[in-house]
């Protein structure tokens, strides 16, 4: 269908080039990824990846590595693989410990979280961390296990059945991770709500605890949840004695339809089976407004006090039933995990299971171009949100055009201010569903590139249309 511009809407945003407003450090908008399988990172993961300059990542350490087979055996081989992928990227990573080895846990059974060896269970840990901290120094920061208040909800083996079992878990890793190495990062609890976090805190400030970073998680699209949230438990962290925690958001994503049943932004949803039976075809996972809604939910994360926010997830996977069946019953193996990732998968991934890549890969991929210095903006319009910063000689815009609702196509006009005079290259691109991206060098395709000689003031038209992220650069 023919578009015909002259009768869209049109719309002027400011970007003033000169008023800086603060340091934009885009690293601290990562990436998680883990518990589906064992697999390292592909080729083409590790060399996307590695385009995006993350600094630390977090990963998933999971009883399917089956590192502890039998007391006193070690068996490193497909943890190495694994971990080695990762280091390859060029990133440090945070580790969440979810291993439960059937001679320490012969039961299966989410709510015992406590081995029948305690002791045994710390050598465990400390050869791990002595292996991926200090012979292999990929680790930094070393997690409690991951969503311990819904358990194999969570994709993870431990439930715990109160605040007081999760710090008592906590306890117990962290010895272990400390003494082999002493400058470990420790943190938690990791859960699917973030309501279990007050409490855990407050037991690690009254015991004395480290605590180094505090985590939680959160499946929405609700903008408003992002900053509630997060201003709730950072107010927690303002008491912390000592040195505050950094506060994390290690697993991110927006809703994927159907909602979850029941439960409000921030609370634990309650979840049905019926509430599996959804649809999930590929097409749906290369729309732009996946890109679009990952993008405002990151330029509001900017917004609030999280030191540290972790996209879930970088690879798309499939569950391999044999590497669940030593922690999860089969019914509940499929159940969760064999629905979500084999028979109706989320596509949450920044890269397909194939490889292919996904739309929200490139909103990382502009971010991480942006420059340091964060540049006074303005929009008029709530669903047209624009965010700038420059680097030398290149001032970068970005604009996100998404409503919760409905958005709408849009002509977007750019006026720039206090610009130094002179010949400048500009370029924009943009994330929609044309997909206009190369898949063997991992870079966008321009939509407009021209060379241009600017004044002090300077404005250019865009088409924008609805659920799209633009960027745009006028480099010296």
């Amino acid at each position: 269908m023919t578009i015909d511009y002259t009768k869209l809407p049109r719309t002027i945003v400011n970007v003033d080039t000169q008023v800086v407003t603060g340091r934009f450090e885009a690293w601290r908008n990562t990436i998680g990824h883990g518990a589906v399988n064992s697999l390292p990172l592909p080729e083409k993961v590790i060399q996307g990846t590695s385009k995006l300059r993350p600094r630390l990542m977090r990963v998933f350490l999971q009883e399917y590595f089956n590192i502890y087979p039998n007391h006193g055996i070690f068996n490193w081989d497909k943890l190495d693989a694994y971990m080695d992928s990762f280091a390859r990227t060029g990133t440090k990573l945070l580790a969440t410990i979810n291993f439960k080895p059937l001679v320490l846990f012969p039961e299966i059974n989410q709510d015992i979280w406590r081995p029948n060896n305690v002791e045994e269970y710390q050598k465990l840990i400390y050869q791990l961390v002595r292996r991926y901290s200090v012979e292999r120094p990929i680790v930094t920061h070393w997690e409690h296990a991951n969503e311990g208040d819904i358990g194999w909800w969570g994709g993870c083996p431990f439930r715990f059945g109160s605040i007081e079992e999760s710090f008592e878990f906590y306890q117990m890793l962290i010895k272990p991770i400390l003494e082999a190495f002493p400058q470990a990062k420790v943190g938690g609890p990791c859960p699917a709500s973030a309501k279990e976090v007050p409490g855990f805190v407050e037991l690690c400030a009254r015991h004395d605890t480290q605590l180094d970073f505090v985590t939680y998680h959160g499946y929405t699209s609700d903008l408003e949840s992002y900053r509630s949230v997060s201003k709730e438990l950072s107010a927690v962290l303002d008491k912390f004695p000592g040195q505050r925690p950094e506060l994390m958001m290690d697993e991110w994503n927006q809703v994927f339809p159907p909602l979850f049943s029941g439960g409000e932004a921030g609370d634990l949803p309650l979840y049905a089976p019926e509430a599996y039976d959804f649809l999930s075809v590929e097409e749906m996972a290369m729309q732009g407004r996946r890109a679009a809604t990952a993008a405002k939910i990151m330029l509001t994360m900017l917004e609030t006090p999280l030191d540290w926010s972790f996209y879930f997830l970088l690879w798309d996977n499939c569950m391999f039933n044999e590497e669940f069946s030593t922690f999860y019953t089969p019914n509940w193996a499929q159940a969760v995990m064999y629905q979500h990732w084999n028979e109706k998968p989320h596509r949450f991934g920044l890269f397909s299971e194939s490889g292919k890549l996904r739309p929200q890969y490139f909103v990382y991929l502009m971010f991480s171009r942006m420059g340091e210095e964060k540049l006074q903006c303005a929009s008029p319009l709530p669903d047209l949100t624009i965010f700038a910063a420059r680097e030398g000689g290149r001032v970068s815009t970005m604009i996100v055009n998404y409503d919760p609702a409905e958005s709408q196509d849009r002509i977007v006009k750019v006026h720039f201010s206090h610009l130094k005079p002179g010949p400048r290259r500009l370029k924009a691109y943009r994330i929609d569903d044309a997909q206009r991206w190369s898949d063997e060098t991992l870079e966008l395709l321009p939509v407009d590139e021209r060379l241009v000689d600017v004044l002090p003031d300077f404005e250019y038209q865009f088409y924008s249309p609805a659920d799209s992220v633009l960027l745009v650069t006028l480099e010296e």
